[in-house]
């Protein structure tokens, strides 16, 4: 058997979902184990060494590494580079949860957006917003009254809908109401809400009218930006959510290799895995959850798919300021279907 046998419940994969899962899980009182292929936390959204990096995507390291790159130590480079909205729902779990004392947090130096092939800044203060050349005088006086009205807004509260049904009303029709013109909708849809194409213009406006209050709350609460990140990476969120597994009596296996997940009518009841040279097995009275790529085929649907890059720099990015920041290029400026997000982080950010 693998170690204890049976447990209340198997997770598979140290993914973020997974080891939120066993955290929870675990402080409910349940009999966790948890396991991984890899030798690290994290899984597909690890943050890695630079020698784990090149091992990764089967390369070899060059042997004048040290002069080229640096110390090895000195990276931890994301294999899902997100960064986290500082009101968000994740931070407020991690408060929940009482796992935010296992990170450190440092708040991303600035948002950029790109419109006619240029790099500009999201404006984050009044005085930004009146120098930003993204809209026109007149422009910018519509953005701010529609501002306003997104600031005010309450769903429990008529007197602050002026007349606007957002729950019936389209995107589009609300950007109508307020005259702005397709680059500030752009601009607002795409930068500030976060939209990766322009879908939400036919639905409800209720959606994009949270996104941007969310947007607003996060800027108002620490400047700058509006968002934060850990400091030795994303990697640690699920490591971290991994130590409330483990000191509410949750069992962890690092580089256990999961040979079948075991089905029997359609239900997933056990694992069967190979630990130090011994191929074992171990049951879940409850259930088995995990990262997809543990599970068969047949078990597994894809939903979409994200084409990603790691550029490692010599020299700062043009047109941006600041040790850390996202470059959002709208769909309209890169003329393809969906946005493009890039996340840079410099040394500083340490």
């Amino acid at each position: 058997v693998l170690a204890d046998g049976e447990y209340d419940a198997i997770i598979v994969g140290t993914g973020l979902t997974d080891c939120i899962m066993s955290g929870l899980l675990s402080r409910l009182g349940m009999k966790v184990l948890h396991v991984d292929r890899n030798g690290y936390y994290g899984g597909d959204c690890a943050s890695l060494s630079l020698s784990e990096l090149f091992e990764k995507f089967g390369k070899d390291l060059p042997e004048n590494v040290g002069e080229v790159f640096g110390s090895n130590r000195e990276y931890n480079v994301d294999l899902v580079p997100k960064f986290i909205m500082a009101c968000g729902t994740l931070v407020k779990i991690l408060c929940h949860t009482k796992v935010d004392p296992y990170l450190q947090f440092k708040q991303i130096s600035g948002s950029f957006v790109v419109k006619d092939g240029k790099v500009q800044k999201v404006p984050s203060t009044p005085q930004e917003a009146i120098a930003s050349s993204l809209m026109g005088m007149f422009e910018k006086r519509r953005f701010r009254t529609f501002i306003i009205f997104v600031h005010q807004y309450k769903l429990e509260d008529p007197s602050t809908h002026e007349d606007k049904d957002l729950t019936t009303m389209s995107m589009s029709e609300l950007f109508e109401a307020f005259s702005l013109d397709a680059n500030t909708q752009s601009f607002i849809g795409h930068a500030m809400a976060l939209h990766r194409d322009d879908d939400y213009l036919q639905r409800p406006a209720l959606e994009t009218v949270t996104a941007l209050q969310l947007y607003t709350q996060s800027i108002e609460q620490y400047g700058r930006s509006p968002y934060l990140y850990p400091v030795w990476g994303l990697g640690g969120l699920p490591e971290s959510f991994s130590r409330l597994c483990a000191v509410n009596g949750g069992t962890f296996m690092l580089n256990c290799g999961v040979q079948e997940v075991l089905v029997n009518d359609g239900v997933a009841w056990g694992i069967k895995a190979e630990f130090e040279g011994k191929v074992c097995a171990a049951k879940a009275k409850l259930c088995v959850v995990g990262d997809p790529t543990y599970f068969p085929p047949d078990k597994i649907r894809p939903t979409g798919r994200v084409v990603r890059s790691i550029c490692i720099l010599d020299h700062p990015i043009k047109g941006v300021s600041g040790d850390s920041g996202q470059i959002i290029i709208p769909m309209r400026e890169a003329k393809r279907n969906h946005d493009i997000y890039i996340a840079y982080m410099g040394k500083e950010h340490e």
